[in-house]
């Protein structure tokens, strides 16, 4: 079998096995990445959604605490004392504030202001090093909204301020100083209302809690106020927006115009756009007997206007930015393609061993057939050489024709690659070798040019005497010196066997056997043969002497028919050639269209999935504000809902 076929099976159960296993691994593969993907989603909306309501407890919470803290300080005896004009208990009540300021650490100021908004007691934080204000730099807060918004409440209500930066002298107070105010009147046993407390909360803390349930993690945590302003976003200077006029068109809407739309006008969800993803929820700190109001960005400017609980809100938006969604699953995806590299490597040389093994296992059986095939059919030939030999030399009268017969019958017989026969001529003291016929294996049309014979001295001198020259391994071979063995060598030849023939009149032949591929031991056997073929050959020779001019009459005829023979022989390989083109042209055009056909409905397809999926979610939407809108929906949808 030649090496071009051999590769083409080994190939083809190459593929019959690794290509099912490729595409077995790499279903395996796609569906693992699919199901991780799907996972990670849902884990990702869970803990999203988990965040925002923990902090929307979280911030409820704080604002319980603080107006439980209001409610206790307005109720204090050393509070109605002074009300009651006790000597002494204003000191007792500063006291109590510092108290309170020192180991609750949540409050900036801690104030009791009388009717006309003149401070009787504060206690200020100073950062961790809580004072109480000396009488004599009491101030005078009458013109402040959150005095005025406080002071016209009923009994046992509480204002509450917006979330907005403290102001001092007219300016924001720098370092920023988030801060919300908590406020409630105070009246005396009379039921005369007699002043305010007020507790400046240190609004920072419950924007730190914020940051940190944040922190570490793939979302990034904002908090806005009704009106879209940053209270607590992503970069810094987006923030307090409303604050600052040269920060007033940075707002989430500017930022988000799309999901602003969304989230705006829902009171909590969960939605994926080209921004990322979003979660989201509204936060009503304000309970029953709370009030609040838009305050001002001016330290002296009234409220514009009053605000019920419901209006007081902020939403909590977690965002997901669309490289964060994609990063873990690129990453797993890349971590997938590199397994799949590995274990379709692993397969390539897995199905390669095996497609090798199983070629292996084909080829030693078809070779040992062959084996048994080619020693039947040795000796078979080697009966029928014999006797076709003794036949021609018989019957032809063609020495060239006997001659080219023993090469090509040697060659075949012999299975060796180049079987050659010359004449020696002697003139004078020189001594020539004419190459007159030789036999060449299908792969070694070309002759190498060359006589080892005319080349090394030493064989000649033997073919001269008439000796039978056998060389196994002529790289080895002692019979021969070290300059002759490696002309040889570099001649390119491997194995030798030569033997002369001594005819009646006086012509000397050689038969030379050559091998230049690999090594060829020749057998006993062989060389008997060779022996028997350069015996009956000599008598061929002298007989064929007389009817030389018959002879090379009839070798131009042979050698004519040889030629026309190889040219019928080009034409039909050429006309072969020309119709398997045809056939693979009209192949590849039959292929090209076939694929064209199936771009266009996949083309079709692939471009619609979008408009799809955009239909899917926007009908999603539709079923899921129907059960939002339609609480008790009816026995016929209520009994169709539970089975699906």
């Amino acid at each position: 079998m030649s090496p071009q076929i051999h590769s083409r099976i080994l190939i083809k159960h190459f593929l019959t096995v690794f290509l099912p296993l490729s595409a077995l691994v790499g279903g395996v593969i796609a569906t693992i990445y699919y199901q991780q993907v799907q996972t990670e989603k849902v884990v990702l909306e869970t803990n999203e959604l988990g965040k925002v309501d923990l902090q929307t407890k979280v911030i409820s919470g704080d604002f319980y605490s603080v107006v439980s803290d209001l409610m206790v300080i307005s109720k204090q005896n050393e509070l109605q004392r002074v009300l009651e004009g006790v000597n002494g208990q204003q000191q007792a009540l500063s006291q109590e504030f510092f108290l309170f300021s020192q180991y609750k650490k949540l409050y900036d100021q801690i104030r009791f202001l009388d009717q006309s908004g003149k401070e009787v007691v504060r206690v200020n934080f100073n950062q961790g090093e809580p004072g109480i204000v000396p009488e004599e730099k009491l101030q005078v807060q009458a013109k402040r909204y959150w005095f005025n918004d406080t002071l016209r409440l009923n009994p046992g209500q509480v204002f509450v301020s917006p979330l907005d930066l403290n102001i001092e002298r007219g300016q924001v107070e720098k370092p920023l100083k988030p801060m919300i105010r908590f406020g409630t009147p105070i009246f005396d046993s009379r039921g005369q209302k007699r002043g305010v407390v007020v507790l400046n909360y240190f609004a920072a803390k419950l924007l730190d809690n914020f940051n940190q349930a944040f922190a570490n993690a793939s979302s990034q945590g904002m908090l806005l106020n009704a009106d879209g302003y940053w209270l607590k976003g992503t970069k810094p200077e987006d923030e307090w927006g409303f604050m600052f006029p040269d920060r007033k068109n940075r707002t989430f809407s500017k930022a988000f115009p799309q999901a602003w739309q969304e989230i705006s006008q829902k009171e909590s969800g969960q939605f994926q756009t080209a921004e990322g993803m979003f979660t989201f929820t509204t936060v009503y700190p304000l309970v029953k007997g709370q009030k609040s109001s838009t305050g001002a960005g001016q330290a002296f400017a009234p409220s514009q206007n009053q605000i019920d609980p419901k209006s007081y809100h902020w939403k909590i938006v977690s965002w997901v930015s669309p490289e964060a969604l994609t990063t873990k699953s690129n990453r797993f995806l890349s971590q997938l393609l590199l397994l799949y590299a590995g274990l379709i490597g692993l397969i390539g040389i897995g199905s390669w061993l095996l497609a090798r093994a199983s070629v292996n296992r084909q080829m030693a059986k078809l070779e040992l057939k062959q084996s048994e095939v080619q020693l039947r059919e040795l000796v078979e030939r080697e009966k029928i050489l014999k006797t076709r030999l003794s036949s021609q030399i018989r019957n032809s009268l063609d020495l060239n024709t006997i001659l080219s017969a023993v090469v090509v019958e040697v060659r075949e017989l012999l299975q060796i690659d180049r079987c050659q026969f010359f004449w020696c001529h002697q003139e004078d003291e020189s001594t020539s070798f004419e190459l007159s016929q030789q036999a060449c294996a299908p792969d070694l049309t070309e002759p190498l040019g060359c006589s080892p014979i005319q080349n090394v001295e030493a064989l000649s001198e033997a073919v001269m005497q008439g000796n039978l020259l056998c060389f196994d391994d002529i790289a080895t071979d002692s019979w021969l010196d070290f300059k002759s063995r490696n002309l040889l060598v570099t001649l390119g030849f491997k194995s030798l066997l030569i033997v002369s023939i001594q005819t009646q009149s006086g012509c000397l032949g050689v038969i030379v056997c050559e091998h230049t591929r690999a090594l060829r031991p020749w057998s006993d056997d062989e060389v008997e043969i060779i022996r028997g073929v350069a015996d009956q050959l000599a008598i061929a020779i002298d007989q064929a002497q007389l009817y030389n001019q018959s002879r090379a009459a009839t070798a131009a005829a042979t050698t004519q028919a040889e030629q026309l023979n190889q040219v019928l022989q080009n034409l039909k390989q050429t006309q072969s050639q020309l119709i398997q083109t045809e056939k693979m042209s009209s192949l590849g055009q039959l292929v090209a269209g076939v694929a064209h056909e199936i771009n266009n409905p996949v083309n079709f397809i692939y471009g619609n999935l979008t408009h799809v999926n955009e239909y899917t979610l926007g009908l999603l939407e539709l079923v899921e504000l129907y059960q939002k809108t339609n609480l008790n929906p009816t026995p016929e949808v209520q009994a169709h809902i539970e089975p699906i």
